[in-house]
């Protein structure tokens, strides 16, 4: 076995070897990491430690990257590691970047991870581990990336998956990316009652009939079928056809971004019609014509249990468009409709407004770059006003302007947490009303308002927005007079973590209100003032601000009127301050 030494964590360190003082075993409170990394352990000294990895006193992650670990140890892992207590996720890649990681729960979890990049493990290696990993109970995600999954066919790959000693809960292949994914529950059940089969990036091959016998066979209950940029030739949509119509619990389908011809289409409309149980259908991004767009509404007939519905970039209009209102007419359960990108204008807009108040369950609806004008975001925004349960409402790249703002403003949906209006013609009148409205919303987490001419019009709160997370005020006319009311606005939404504020006119003196507020924005972790007028003077005061605030990950300032020589200068102060054209900071998630 290789020298263990220099046990480091983030709480101390210890160590393993001749005359140590500590062991794995060894009596103290969790750590929250420890590093291992470039001690010669090899596959020998791996194996070891997985024996003692259950005494091992840690609750964060143990890093053993360059310790010399190859396929052989890889295969060790996958054995042994499924048992080890408080293990959540292990991942290895032993190729030029050496990398082994295991993280660790304070708890067993009820899911453990394994990602597998590049180990040199075949197929045969891979149908043999499928076979012997095991748990007590719980589930089991293997993520494997290697160059034969490209090259393997869907046949072999899902033949190999049915040998798992667990129930498959989803399968996901990705030609392309030469990534497998495969989710596992154990113990196993004689009928296993969920199944999820994802092939993206993928040829179904030649041996369709096959195919879909194992595939019946195999996941007779199967609750989620996904093709993404698949293309399916005439025969393999006959084929998906007849599995459709022996998946009587099929629950979740999804066609996006694929290439299927209008014979195919009209397969998969017929298999579609007999899934009675559906409850998300994903049919956005094909590349369809007006009358495939017709054959394919066919499905939704009948549809009524339907929560999720997406027909972005669809081609609607006319009488597809007549189909769909009629559809939605009956979806009562339904809580998601995205129909962006589908230029359905005021027309499309008017059919829509009369069947949205009779979806009660409603709460996301997208309907962003679809020609709507005034006419049509009025009559929606009143329709809405009835729909109870809203939380996310996206109409951006509509010109809808100041009157759709003004009826929302008047009727806005008391559960709203999301709102996106970027690029919808908005003026002043429209922002403050908004803003008005919104101000001590108890829900609102997102505010999208760019590139819209607000200049003096952003929103003014006095209660403020206590779980506003993000707001995008990109490209919006906004100045040094605006930005004090702005920067006291940020100051009554405590949650913040990402505040956009490029391409507009800001200088030194929202530079320096700005700096004022960041101290009191706890949560903060990115703001965005490229493309503005801010010079040396600001910058400087938003490295002040910077500086009494930890959390904060990156202020972006490229393309402010600052020079080479003073970039160099700041950035030695505070590194937080991004000059670059492109920004290697994280971005702050999003939940939504």
């Amino acid at each position: 076995m290789g020298v263990l030494c220099g046990w480091s964590s983030s709480g101390g360190s210890c160590s393993k070897g001749p005359g140590g003082g500590g062991t794995p075993g060894h009596q103290r409170a969790p750590l929250a990491s420890y590093s291992l990394s470039a001690n010669q352990l090899g596959d020998d000294g791996l194996r070891r430690l997985l024996e003692c990895l259950p005494q091992v006193p840690i609750c964060g992650s143990l890093d053993l990257s360059h310790n010399g670990i190859s396929r052989e140890g890889a295969l060790c892992l996958v054995e042994t590691l499924p048992s080890c207590p408080r293990v959540r996720e292990a991942s290895v890649s032993p190729g030029s970047e050496q990398s082994f990681w295991i993280h660790f729960s304070q708890q067993e979890e009820a899911e453990k991870t394994l990602r597998l990049t590049r180990c040199c493990l075949g197929l045969q290696d891979l149908t043999v581990l499928l076979s012997l990993v095991t748990r007590t109970e719980g589930l089991l995600s293997l993520r494997v990336e290697e160059p034969w999954v490209g090259r393997a066919g869907v046949l072999a790959l899902l033949e190999m998956c049915t040998q798992a000693s667990g129930d498959i809960t989803e399968i996901s292949i990705s030609e392309t990316q030469q990534q497998l994914y495969i989710r596992l529950e154990f113990p196993r059940q004689e009928n296993p009652e969920a199944v999820a089969l994802r092939l993206a990036h993928c040829d179904l091959g030649t041996h369709h009939s096959l195919l879909v016998r194992q595939l019946v066979e195999a996941c007779a209950r199967l609750q989620q079928l996904s093709l993404s940029q698949v293309n399916l030739c005439d025969v393999s949509s006959l084929l998906l056809q007849s599995l459709l119509l022996a998946l009587s619990e099929l629950k979740k389908f999804r066609l996006a971004s694929c290439r299927v011809s209008s014979q195919g289409l009209a397969h998969l409309a017929f298999g579609l019609s007999h899934c009675h149980h559906l409850e998300e259908l994903d049919l956005s991004n094909n590349q369809l014509g007006r009358e495939d767009t017709k054959v394919l509404m066919g499905a939704l007939e009948g549809k009524c249990w339907l929560k999720r519905l997406n027909l972005s970039n669809f081609l609607l209009g006319g009488p597809t468009l007549a189909a769909l209102t009629e559809g939605l007419s009956h979806m009562t359960f339904l809580q998601s409709l995205c129909l962006s990108y589908n230029q359905i204008g005021d027309t499309g807009a008017q059919h829509l407004a009369a069947v949205l108040p009779g979806l009660p369950e409603l709460r996301k609806i997208d309907l962003s770059a679809n020609g709507i004008g005034p006419a049509g975001g009025v009559q929606l925004v009143e329709s809405l006003t009835l729909c109870k349960h809203l939380e996310e409402l996206m109409l951006g790249y509509n010109a809808v302007g100041n009157p759709t703002a003004l009826g929302l403003a008047h009727g806005l949906p008391q559960h709203l947490r999301v709102l996106h209006l970027p690029s919808s013609c908005l003026g002043p009148e429209g922002a403050l009303s908004l803003g008005q409205a919104l101000d001590g919303c108890p829900h609102v987490e997102e505010i999208s308002l760019a590139e819209n001419s607000l200049a003096g019009g952003v929103p003014h709160f006095r209660q403020g927005l206590p779980l506003l997370r993000h707001i995008d005020l990109v490209s919006c006319e906004i100045d040094n007079q605006t930005a004090k009311p702005l920067t006291a606005n940020f100051a009554l939404c405590p949650a913040l973590e990402e505040i956009l504020l490029s391409w507009n006119l800001l200088g030194d003196e929202a530079a320096a209100e700005l700096a004022r507020v960041l101290p009191r924005l706890g949560r903060l972790k990115r703001v965005d003032l490229e493309k503005n007028q801010i010079t040396a003077h600001g910058a400087w005061l938003l490295a002040e601000g910077l500086a009494q605030v930890s959390g904060i990950q990156v202020i972006r300032l490229w393309n402010n009127p600052i020079s080479s020589d003073m970039v160099r200068r700041l950035q030695s102060q505070e590194p937080r301050l991004d000059f670059a054209f492109f920004s290697n900071q994280p971005q702050a998630s999003r939940g939504t």
